[in-house]
């Protein structure tokens, strides 16, 4: 279910709206109730793995808790 942001240009409201269908119609402005909505292109992040949250750094690793530094097979320390 996707969030959108949207813009009134009546009254200058900014909100978002969670759609429960994809074909689903913009919201009216809960403010103003004005039917006149913009979408809004907005920014979105991911979280990925870095070098300082892997394996051997996490302390995740059986060989890094060992005391040596020879990572499993799906870490990238390799």
């Amino acid at each position: 279910m996707p969030i959108y942001e949207y813009s009134c240009p009546d009254c200058g409201n900014q909100f978002s709206h969670l759609h429960k269908r994809l074909d689903e119609t913009a919201p009216a402005c809960p403010k103003c109730q004005g039917a006149n909505v913009r979408k809004r292109i907005s920014s979105f992040s991911t979280r990925g793995t870095t070098t300082a949250s892997s394996c051997a750094v996490a302390d995740s690793c059986p060989a890094a808790a060992a005391g040596g530094h020879q990572c499993c097979t799906s870490c990238r320390h390799r």
